[in-house]
């Protein structure tokens, strides 16, 4: 009878109308969040695939292999949006940067209030508006063309926000162009393509866990 019940609130479920309401379980969750962003932090995926090096198909090198060293904490921030919305996502995140700050060696190079004048703190305060136009974005209709919008919206915020705190940090501390060209390149260049991809792959996963937690919890 249960197993029944069960299968019937998951046919009937709802992305969009089934608001997760403030619970033991939903501090949980929110915990979870938290401790899923410090652990996708310091995870790295080591993968190889192929490239389009060259214009010319009749080039040897047309096709190359590469190797891509990718750490998934756009991913898991877009799928933390997905999965328990605006207010608890943005809690969760707010918790995280809160937390390295203060007290926790959580973000990627330690932490501590002195983390304010990283380059790649605006990378990580991204994740607050980013979260909320995920949540925005996938308020009204959970579906693959919303999910699309919300992960190029979401990497876009996170990104161009983050360029424009590595560009204030860069006049602050007066270094040349050049090296901040080179940052730049290095932190949203390729790794934007990874995000788009394996973001609206989170986003995707993101609505059967909210599924199964809304059940849990509601």
């Amino acid at each position: 009878m249960n197993t029944k019940r069960l299968k019937d609130e998951l046919d009937t479920f709802n992305a969009e109308n089934k608001k997760l309401r403030i619970t033991l379980g939903t501090l949980v969750v929110m915990g979870w969040c938290v401790f899923l962003i410090i652990i996708s932090t310091f995870t790295q995926l080591d993968f190889n695939h192929y490239i389009f090096a060259s214009w010319n198909p009749y080039d040897p090198e047309f096709l190359k292999l590469k190797h891509c060293l990718y750490i998934p904490q756009i991913p898991t921030i877009l799928f933390i949006a997905a999965l328990i919305g605006c207010r608890f996502g943005i809690t969760s995140v707010v918790i995280y940067i809160l937390l390295g700050l203060t007290c926790c060696p959580i973000f990627a190079l330690g932490g501590g209030i002195g983390y304010l004048f990283q380059y790649n703190f605006g990378y990580i305060l991204a994740f607050i508006p980013a979260v909320f136009i995920v949540a925005f974005m996938l308020k009204d209709k959970f579906n693959y063309a919303n999910a699309a919008k919300a992960t190029i919206l979401g990497v876009l915020t996170i990104h161009i926000i983050g360029v424009f705190y590595l560009i204030l940090m860069a006049i602050i501390h007066r270094d040349p162009f050049s090296e901040v060209v080179s940052w730049i390149a290095m932190q949203s260049s390729t790794k934007m393509i990874y995000d788009f991809v394996f973001g609206y792959l989170a986003i995707l996963l993101a609505k059967p866990v909210k599924q199964i937690l809304w059940v849990s919890m509601g």
